[in-house]
């Protein structure tokens, strides 16, 4: 028997009231612990930043979090993002669950600047981290090893953001439908058996 199978759902309640003037910011935050678990042990992450035509440009990104701060790496050379933010630092970055049910559906925004890191014991820390949750699947140490190196190269740096800003909001308890917990892979279950 599944979990939604042995747990019935709320009913939402869909005031167009409400849902026309909340407050994103104060009116439905996440839990401590369900901000931790989503922050620490989730994998979806974009980041938005200003390019130096004055677009913004959301970006998909790996991410770990070190002493409280989102850390993530990319190529100076060759991505126009480092650049970007070494000239303009101020960033946004949103951490989500998937949200493929509405009322289960968590994020976290965190606006503030971005500092670049060439320094060499953060980058193979960073790096080392990333390998650790990204490529959990890598048992033998060969493997482990061969990833590190095609991560680790010349041109990566350390991004990482100071927050001036944190929000975090639980879509289902803008619906009056809110269920403890925080949850992962929900849209994979939607399209497995497509």
């Amino acid at each position: 028997m599944s979990r939604d199978e042995q747990t019935p759902q709320p009913t939402p309640v869909f005031d167009p009231v409400k849902l026309e003037t909340v407050q994103v910011s104060t009116d439905y935050p996440m839990e401590a612990a369900e901000h931790d678990k989503l922050l620490n042990h989730n994998c979806y992450c974009e980041m938005a930043h200003v390019n130096k035509h004055g677009y913004p440009i959301v970006t998909p990104m790996f991410y770990v979090i070190r002493d409280g701060y989102v850390h993530m790496s990319s190529i100076q050379k060759y991505r126009r993002k480092v650049h970007d933010l070494e000239a303009n630092p101020k960033v946004s970055v949103c951490i989500h669950n998937d949200g493929s049910n509405a009322w289960r559906q968590k994020a976290i925004l965190i606006i503030g600047h971005a500092e670049v890191s060439y320094d060499e014991q953060l980058r193979k820390e960073i790096h080392w981290e990333m390998i650790d949750k990204y490529w959990w699947e890598l048992k033998d140490e060969k493997m482990r090893q061969n990833a590190f190196v095609g991560i680790h190269t010349p041109n990566r740096v350390i991004i990482r953001v100071i927050p001036e800003k944190t929000m975090s909001w639980d879509f289902g308890k803008m619906v009056n439908a809110y269920e403890k917990g925080v949850w992962f892979g929900e849209a994979y279950k939607m399209v497995k058996d497509l």
